[in-house]
């Protein structure tokens, strides 16, 4: 009897080598904006172009936000946002943007991702 389980234990083994690997989804939000003006993300002023924006730690309270090129070869930024709610989560996502205070840039307050009810809203200094 104790050859029996042995060898079921070892065919069990050698079948969960096959399965394939489950990992904790990690998913990013990862979300491109291009921007045609310069764009302040707290104290970061980003050129006109195209930026990748990425949940730093997605399964936190996902309120630290990478900025990177549009090729995501250079990190641009790293900004702390605290987590906001939108009733209608759309399809789409959603970038909110402040108006300019006189020559001041126009200033990022808020990121959803497409369906999502939560979101980053970022401090917008006046």
């Amino acid at each position: 009897m104790t050859g029996f389980k042995t060898t079921a234990a070892m065919l069990a083994l050698f079948a969960a080598s096959f399965a394939p690997s489950v990992r904790a989804s990690g998913h990013d939000k990862e979300t491109r904006l291009t921007i045609d003006q310069p764009l302040r993300v707290q104290n970061a002023v980003l050129a006109p172009g195209e930026y990748i924006f990425k949940l730093t730690s997605p399964n936190s309270n996902h309120s630290v936000v990478s900025i990177y090129n549009a090729d995501g070869s250079r990190l641009e930024a790293v900004v702390v946002g605290f987590s906001v709610y939108r009733a209608d989560a759309g399809d789409k996502k959603s970038f909110t943007v402040s108006e300019s205070q006189g020559n001041q840039p126009r200033a990022l307050k808020s990121w959803f991702y497409r369906g999502d009810n939560f979101g980053v809203e970022f401090a917008v200094k006046n």
